[in-house]
């Protein structure tokens, strides 16, 4: 008895010392205390009540004349301000201006660039502290930032021969102008000086990057190592706004090395960076002013090319539909179509991983990844490798006294897309809550739909409104009618999924400190108590509830892509739905099938795929930049997609498999599958395992009667008539009829 008594005593200490272990590893991830948090916002900040956009299509509106003189004066800052983006527009010709976002945190420290410029005294923002000699922050605050201001300056690069890691390199910094010779730096033929100014635009931090000679002065720019031509590199990920972004100024120096040391230029903004917030007016508006800043400052570039990867490639689908002539082409790297129509599927992962981990009668069945993908649509792998918030989730399990759910493989929702939800959804959510006050974290709505209030509209409580639901979606409805799953499973996992809850109901998610939730035992990466059900069995959940108007909005806005295109792009990636990752290959082919439904044909896309172990980012970048040099010299006819730029799919050691115009056609477009098709096949959504076509744009669908979806043959070639009842029972509003155009589905403009 005493050994037993010992050896529990001895499993007892070494978990709860492994418990404040990972607890002070998390802490340290998310402690930014050191820096400055925002402590108040100001009066009025929440928008009651704003309708949704009914305006014209961006392509059609007619920007506001410029208001700020460029180019912005060294030691000054830039407009605050956006020059249109926060103004919401109504059918009727009115519009209504928004307030801007806050709260807005300043990121400037982190960025390197010092202290954002003091912009009131009421403690709005963040604390701006006296300053030593040497630049060192004191005690004692001398103010408040609540915009973030930063003066425009001049830095010098270039790349630290004695760098650890030539493939990842270092860069020497000089502040305000070129090192005389005699500090030991010098620049060479491969790798010139890097002249960089930053500053901010619209309250975000701005850079423009340029190889120099070696004569360069701040007002004589040395520009012998210009090539004449710019990019504008977007880079990607996913955030939801209420802060200023950080500047990586390293890593913007070594990603776009490659194109540097070519003699293009560079222009960058934390305002055109997904992983900072998504509103497509608000980058659209703020990289208007950074190209009018540079073309102020250092002249016309010959064209502009786009590049960025994941958001930052779907920035450039959106930005060539809404603001002809922005960029000339697009090297858009692992893009999506867009955001919404990405959410809608997104948001269906934790409910069916959900489902199949704990409400499914049929579990054994489900712990299948193939079985799930059937009715997730996305890739999966029988190769599973616990990740940290596997680890997190069955330590809570066994606290709970609850065997963990250990899966026999994973899928893209589990592996890649988990907190979606809590992240663009949820409203009690904020990974960055240390950086705010505690007021300030009740206070706002954490959540992509705020973000977009301008566009989607808010409720009488402030809420931003939702442009999707899942009402009248049948899931796994192609697996059932091609016999996969059975009609028990069918109607067990339509039954019992539900959906989400409206914003005022919930609540902060189980996270842990991820989430400021104190509570280890209680982690679920779930969010089941968000959900209709709250984890529980229910006979028939409720579905999530979505804003038709906010849906309208979506399309009229240009947030939607609708297909309309009339610039070069390669969309290129490598094929990475074996892992499984997020980036999945079928984006690809949505766009293009928008592009297609919408024209009648596809003169500007181009497909790009390699397998996992190439990255042919800048071999379609060397393509762009012939293209569009051919196009300019007349070379080239405007609308010809050239045979060095065409659909390909290339192999490991950079060398092309196939290419044309058939390699990458299959089940998407009704044609037989393409040599590279078959090399790497497409996987799709949950919303096209329910019956949405190719383009997956559908935010609500249109709901037809059971009885009429039986009659016009929506489950051909399946009989069910002795189910008609209970498809009424579980439907009792009609189910998605993705043969008719969504809610709010707007046809726009076809392209030039």
């Amino acid at each position: 008895m005493k050994l037993v008594f010992a050896a529990i005593s001895l499993v007892a200490v070494l978990l709860l010392a492994g418990y404040f272990y990972v607890e002070e590893l998390v802490k340290d991830a998310l402690d930014s205390t050191e820096l400055p948090g925002v402590e108040q916002i100001p009066a009025a900040s929440r928008v009651l009540s704003l309708p949704s956009y009914t305006g014209l299509s961006p392509s059609q509106i007619i920007r506001p004349s410029e208001t700020f003189h460029f180019p912005i004066p060294y030691g000054s800052e830039g407009p605050i301000t956006p020059l249109f983006a926060l103004t919401t527009r109504q059918s009727d010709g009115s519009t209504q201006q928004v307030p801007p976002l806050y709260p807005f945190l300043c990121q400037s420290l982190e960025s390197g660039l010092g202290q954002p410029r003091v912009d009131n005294q009421q403690r709005l923002g963040v604390a701006v502290y006296r300053e030593n000699a040497d630049g060192s922050r004191t005690n004692e605050v001398i103010g408040y930032s609540k915009d973030c201001g930063l003066p425009t300056r001049l830095h010098y690069f270039v790349e630290d021969p004695a760098s650890a890691n030539p493939a990842k390199p270092d860069f020497v910094r000089f502040d305000d102008q070129l090192p005389t010779s005699d500090a030991g730096v010098s620049s060479t033929a491969a790798s010139p000086w890097i002249r960089m100014e930053t500053g901010t635009i619209n309250r975000f931090i701005y850079v423009v990057m340029m190889p120099v000679g070696n004569a360069d002065q701040p007002d004589a720019i040395d520009k012998s190592r210009w090539n004449g031509k710019l990019v504008y590199n977007f880079k990607g990920a996913v955030g939801i706004g209420f802060q200023q972004g950080e500047a990586r100024l390293q890593r913007l120096l070594r990603d776009m090395k490659p194109a540097l040391e070519q003699g293009f230029a560079v222009v960058y903004s934390t305002g055109t960076e997904t992983d900072f917030h998504y509103n497509v007016w608000l980058q659209e508006d703020t990289a208007l002013r950074l190209k009018q800043q540079f073309i102020s400052r250092y002249g016309k570039p010959d064209y502009t090319i786009g590049f960025g990867d994941s958001g930052g490639g779907l920035q450039q689908y959106l930005l060539a539909q809404n603001r002809p002539g922005l960029i000339d082409g697009g090297v858009a790297i692992i893009a999506y179509p867009d955001m919404v129509t990405q959410v809608t599927y997104g948001l269906d992962c934790e409910l069916l991983e959900y489902y199949f981990d704990h409400l499914a009668t049929d579990r054994d069945f489900w712990r299948n990844p193939q079985h799930r993908s059937l009715i997730e649509g996305l890739s999966y792998t029988d190769d599973f490798q616990p990740g940290v918030v596997d680890y997190l989730s069955w330590a809570a399990s066994l606290m709970r006294l609850e065997w963990p759910v250990i899966p026999a493989g994973t899928t893209e929702c589990a592996h890649s897309w988990r907190g979606i939800s809590a992240s663009v959804n949820n409203p009690r959510f904020n990974t960055h809550y240390p950086r705010y006050s505690a007021a300030v974290n009740a206070a706002t709505d954490w959540n992509h739909w705020q973000d977009l209030r301008q566009v989607y509209g808010t409720d009488a409580q402030g809420y931003g409104l939702l442009p999707s639901d899942n009402r009248g979606v049948q899931y796994g409805l192609n697996a059932w009618k091609n016999g996969l799953i059975s009609a028990a499973q069918f109607f067990d996992l339509n039954r019992k999924i539900g959906g989400w809850k409206p914003q005022p109901e919930m609540k902060q998610p189980h996270l842990w400190l991820a989430s400021n939730d104190d509570s280890w035992r209680r982690f679920s990466p779930y969010g089941e108590h968000n959900m209709t059900h709250e984890g529980h069995l229910m006979s028939l959940a409720p579905r999530s509830t979505g804003s038709r108007k906010a849906a309208k909005a979506a399309w009229l806005s240009g947030n939607v892509f609708s297909g309309k295109l009339d610039i070069p792009l390669i969309d290129v990636r490598p094929y990475q739905d074996a892992k499984p990752d997020m980036h999945h290959s079928w984006s690809a082919v949505s766009s293009r099938s928008r592009i297609i439904a919408r024209n009648g044909f596809n003169r500007w896309q181009s497909i790009w795929m390699s397998e996992p172990g190439y990255k042919a980012r800048w071999d379609a970048f060397a393509a762009m930049d012939r293209w569009l040099s051919e196009r300019r010299t007349g070379k080239l006819a405007r609308d010809t997609i050239p045979a060095y730029a065409s659909d390909r799919c290339i192999n490991q050691q950079g060398e092309l498999i196939a290419s044309g115009d058939d390699v990458w056609d299959g089940h998407w477009n009704h044609h037989p599958d393409g040599t590279c098709t078959r090399q790497m096949p497409f996987f799709q959504s949950s919303r096209q395992a329910a019956g949405d076509d190719a383009r997956a744009t559908t935010l609500m669908c249109q709901r037809v009667p059971v009885a009429e979806a039986i009659r016009s043959g929506l489950y051909t070639p399946l009989d069910v008539t002795t189910f008609a009842a209970q498809l009424a029972t579980v439907f009792p509003d009609g189910v998605c009829d993705f043969r008719l155009p969504g809610l709010g589905e707007q046809p726009l403009p076809a392209s030039g």
